[in-house]
């Protein structure tokens, strides 16, 4: 009997089949990668928005300035969103919760570093949920007074407001922020008895002391200047050690009889915290970019602001040490906000 044979089939490796497979996935890998990166490369492209949690005509007009130079540096649309309310608070949680893509930015003014300690039930935390770009600015507080009250000088304020008890109302951009402390401070240390009254954010604090709602106010001096160069208010001195260089000629609170008082706004940019380094990085240099530029500077100058970059490490350091600082202060005042 004839018996047909088969040729003997060859046989493959397993791991040999799975070679052109493990190819192909680093192929693949490799691309995705590389679209990955040409995509952060890019970075932005698309518009930028940043958060304010104040109302418009106070801090704002620091963000809108930085806004308009970066849009400018970047090619894209760099928008400014008011969501005040709560000090901030509003505006930090928008933030804090939003896609971490470098696409949303907050302008932190130093009075979050109040809110995260002195707040009880805040969704987030400052040292925590995000991650700072860069200080570009400082202004001082200036004690300010409605044109019909009849003080020219710190002194001349606590003689009446002492002489007043509880006759004098401060405005503030509201409850637990850098003016509100200040205020607090000031009361404190001169002994006196002043009704708190808070706003939701710098703009609405001047417009009720130009009213005379309030009688006087601390506040950052870009939002009170074009009001004191025309003479419906009254500035008596600013709550640094050091005089200012927007304002020489206004003595400080020190100067008018209270030793160590020293207290400023600083403003800068925040992103969520888990945003890519190399996003955050960006945004921090390309802020050195837009400080680096004369315009910039002048026109902050202009608002009473004083140009003071700071990189991201340096900012996130200056928001530790503010931390610890102005807890101590609102444990002081037993200030426990909800």
């Amino acid at each position: 009997m004839h018996v047909k044979t088969h040729p003997r089939q060859r046989t493959v490796a397993p791991q040999r089949r799975m070679l052109p497979r493990l190819v192909a996935a680093l192929i693949a890998t490799t691309a995705g990668l590389i679209s990955g990166t040409s995509a952060q490369a890019a970075y932005p492209d698309r518009p930028v928005k940043i958060v304010v949690g104040f109302a418009p005509g106070g801090s704002d007009i620091s963000a809108r300035i930085i806004a308009q130079k970066l849009s400018e540096l970047w090619g894209q649309s760099v928008v400014i969103e008011n969501r005040p309310g709560a000090a901030g608070n509003i505006g930090a949680d928008v933030v804090a919760r939003a896609p971490a893509d470098g696409y949303t930015l907050l302008l932190c003014v130093n009075s979050y570093t109040i809110n995260t300690t002195a707040y009880r039930n805040l969704s987030w935390s400052l040292l925590r949920d995000f991650a700072p770009a860069g200080r570009f600015a400082v202004s001082p507080l200036v004690v300010v007074v409605n044109q019909n009250l009849p003080v020219k000088s710190v002194r001349e304020l606590i003689d009446y407001a002492r002489a007043n008890p509880g006759k004098l109302n401060y405005g503030s951009a509201g409850s637990g922020t850098a003016p509100h402390l200040a205020g607090e401070l000031f009361a404190m240390n001169a002994g006196l008895s002043m009704m708190h009254v808070a706003y939701k954010g710098s703009g609405p604090s001047v417009t009720a002391l130009v009213a005379n709602e309030v009688q006087l106010s601390f506040g950052a001096l870009s939002a009170f200047d074009a009001f004191i160069k025309d003479g419906r208010l009254r500035a008596l001195a600013v709550t640094t050690a050091e005089r200012s260089p927007q304002m020489p000629q206004l003595p400080t609170v020190i100067e008018g009889g209270m030793p160590g008082f020293d207290a400023d706004i600083w403003y800068g940019l925040l992103l969520p915290a888990r945003t890519p380094a190399d996003i955050v990085k960006k945004v921090g240099d390309d802020l050195g970019r837009v400080m680096a530029d004369p315009d910039t500077q002048t026109r902050l100058r202009q608002r009473g602001l004083e140009p003071a970059y700071l990189d991201s490490r340096q900012m996130g350091e200056l928001m530790t040490r503010d931390v610890a600082r102005w807890k101590a202060v609102a444990e002081r005042i037993k200030l426990a906000l909800d």
